[in-house]
């Protein structure tokens, strides 16, 4: 029997989904950044250019911040869909330590 309340259950599960999708997409980011970096290092860029496009290596954390953000949005989501409302959870755990 599982102890673990449903609501922490579907934040546990969408909150792995958003990690790996996070994950995934900061490989892909640090490739392809890498790649415009060793290829504007190879033509010689100058190094304003090479800046240029190591700034553009801050998609990475946007990245994993949709992501995390869309995991826990959805983990809302069905929390909400299965009737599950944290308001009257956190309003029900007051009543109970007074």
């Amino acid at each position: 029997m599982n102890a673990e309340p449903e609501h922490f259950r579907m934040v546990r599960l969408h909150k792995a989904w958003a990690d790996r999708y996070t994950i995934l997409w900061q490989i892909i980011i640090v490739i392809l950044f890498g790649g415009i970096y060793a290829f504007l290092t190879e033509i010689h860029a100058g190094a304003s250019d090479r800046t240029d496009a190591l700034i553009l290596l801050a998609v990475m954390v946007l990245s994993a911040v949709v992501w995390q953000a869309v995991g826990l949005g959805v983990a809302r989501v069905h929390m909400l869909l299965a009737g599950i409302d944290l308001e009257k959870l956190k309003e029900a755990s007051k009543q109970v330590r007074k």
